[in-house]
């Protein structure tokens, strides 16, 4: 549900921040918004400059704003590395902020101190806006030109912050009540699964709300079908989200080394291609495997998909050490993991991680067989 793809602009607290394709429609289209709104701003009578005066300051203000979301996402992402789960990157998209968490929170304490943090920072930034807007407003001085933007970011942020106290997954309010729930009746499946379907209402309730705008506001198309996407998109991540929990609490009990596949061949780097498709991808069916060097070292991974991009000609010619790809750290996984702590991680996973320990190759773990098994234990009846 989430976007992965992007461009990085910057590092804050050791995150990546990462904007997204999709975020640059959004902005330009709250630009143009702000745009418009500061144009017809009634700044205490005074009209706003012409020209392009107002749809510069809109686009400042956008960026103004959005800088706002991603304090949002820094103040949650702060407060869980306070508590040791490390925070990947931080996405700027379409619908907003999303922090990737590198593992699922363990306790309902983390969960409820991480949710509260982000509208916590928004309210105060609506407070600080407010008091700007008010010193700027009351000068003697005063003109519409910093008026307008200080008193929408005053208002915008104020909507942010109380939009994402309702009480549903997966919004702020909605791992607020999920925490509490989860506080008192230490079932993380049953809190969830309530704070999910008040995920739905709210979602069915904005998509309400967005219809009555399109069919009974004047200009409220924009507005309306806005808000019918935004209720589409909680409400698939709310289901979503209680799904990803069953699948957390099916592996809570499972280690890495317990689902991996072990025994897994080496490929020296003088092997062939034909040799590697025949000897190997042929027999073992994996997705890949590791590649060393003559001292037994792991070099690189070469998978199937490698083999596709090269002429079968060319297969007898050249070796896995010549198509082998480096072997990056979000590529390995330790065999004493447990499942539930790195379940994000391996269904981020390219199909596969491999599974080392002290830089020895204890087995390969697949997305598939992962996901096999999850399958399994989530339909087994329930003791």
């Amino acid at each position: 549900m989430f976007p992965r793809s992007g461009f990085k602009i910057a590092r804050i607290l050791g995150i990546e921040i990462v904007i997204n394709p999709t975020w640059l429609v959004i902005f330009v289209l709250i630009g143009f918004f702000l745009g418009d709104t500061i144009r017809r701003f009634p700044a205490h009578g005074k009209p706003y400059p012409g020209g392009p005066w107002p749809w510069i300051a809109g686009f400042l203000t956008a960026v103004v704003f959005f800088a706002c979301l991603l304090a949002h996402e820094l103040s949650h992402s702060y407060v869980a590395k306070r508590h040791g789960i490390q925070i990947n990157r931080i996405t700027l998209f379409i619908f907003g902020g999303v922090a990737e968490m590198s593992e699922d929170v363990t306790d309902p304490g983390t969960e409820l101190k991480m949710a509260i943090a982000g509208p916590a920072m928004t309210f105060f930034l609506a407070g600080v806006f407010y008091l700007l807007y008010r010193l700027v407003a009351s000068s003697p001085t005063r003109g519409p030109i910093l008026v307008a933007p200080l008193y929408l970011l005053f208002t915008i942020n104020l909507f942010v912050g109380a939009f994402n106290l309702l009480p549903g997954f997966p919004l702020d309010g909605g791992r607020v009540f999920r925490a509490i729930l989860w506080k008192i009746t230490g079932d993380l499946r049953k809190a969830t699964r309530a704070a999910s379907i008040g995920g739905q209402v709210v979602a069915i309730g904005m998509a309400a709300v967005g219809f009555f705008f399109i069919v009974a506001v004047n200009g409220g198309m924009f507005s309306g079908f806005w808000l019918i996407l935004i209720g589409a998109f909680v409400f698939q991540l709310s289901r979503a989200s209680y799904q990803q929990t069953l699948f957390r609490l099916a592996v809570a009990d499972t280690k890495v080394r317990d689902l991996m596949f072990k025994d897994v061949p080496l490929v020296g780097e003088a092997t062939t291609l034909t040799s590697l498709r025949n000897n190997y991808f042929n027999v073992y069916h994996l997705p890949a495997f590791p590649v060393v060097d003559d001292s037994g070292k792991v070099t690189g991974l070469v998978n199937r998909d490698d083999l596709v991009t090269i002429n079968p000609s060319e297969w007898d010619v050249l070796n896995a050490g010549r198509v082998a790809r480096p072997l990056t750290e979000d590529q390995v996984i330790e065999p004493d993991a447990s499942l539930d702590k790195v379940m994000r991680r391996v269904l981020r996973a390219d199909q596969f991680l491999l599974v080392m320990e002290d830089g020895h190759v204890e087995g390969i773990l697949t997305v598939d067989e992962l996901m096999r098994y999850i399958k399994a234990r989530t339909n087994a009846p329930q003791q």
